[in-house]
């Protein structure tokens, strides 16, 4: 039989009352990492990385364009941090891209390289500058490897240009405006513009 007095038995017992007097603290503990680490990622953020057919929609320049077509692999790039791109392409692997010309998609391509801020001694951006065409005249009025810089394959011109206004945004489902101006936007893909890369 037990003895009640027995010193090793009430520790145990307070061992216990300890853990469950502080579980209620670890819960708390456990939910601010998770919701810390959901806090990193902006509302548009956090929809592109839970929305599996989510493109990008850019513009870029005729003779850019020809390229991605003709290359295997093309280097783009932006002055700007495009973390919902980055936010995507983390998520999936891959991130589709539609180019416009004016108001109507043109082309396509799957960007299968992305990087913020690339740091230009990197075995990374040696990989990026080889994909950069002889022709690109970025680097003489930017930087070689900008804010942004991404390898864009599987270029392709579309055999039956569309009005960007066919794009639903992934921010609120609406439809592209007419006078969007800016670039880029995050929009859902149409059936069958990437069939091969989802």
């Amino acid at each position: 039989m037990d003895d009640p007095s027995d010193p090793s038995e009430g520790s145990e017992d307070s061992s216990i009352d300890g853990m469950m007097q502080h579980l209620e603290e670890a819960k708390k503990l456990d939910r601010s990492k998770t919701s810390s680490k959901q806090s990193q990622w902006s509302g548009l953020q956090r929809k592109v990385r839970q929305s599996h057919n989510v493109a990008i929609l850019s513009k870029n320049y005729a003779d850019r364009l020809d390229e991605l077509v003709e290359l295997d692999a093309i280097t783009h790039r932006s002055g700007s941090a495009l973390k919902s791109a980055a936010s995507a392409y983390d998520a999936h692997g891959q991130l589709p891209i539609y180019y416009r010309t004016g108001d109507t998609v043109t082309h396509t391509g799957v960007i299968t390289e992305l990087i913020i801020n690339p740091d230009p001694d990197s075995k990374e951006a040696e990989e990026f500058r080889k994909h950069i065409s002889e022709d690109d005249t970025y680097s003489q009025y930017n930087d070689e490897l900008d804010t942004t810089t991404y390898i864009v394959e599987q270029g392709k011109k579309l055999e039956n240009p569309f009005l960007m206004t066919e794009l639903r945004k992934v921010s609120d489902r609406e439809p592209i405006d007419e006078n969007f101006w800016r670039s880029p936007a995050y929009v859902f893909q149409r059936d069958g513009d990437f069939s091969s890369t989802n």
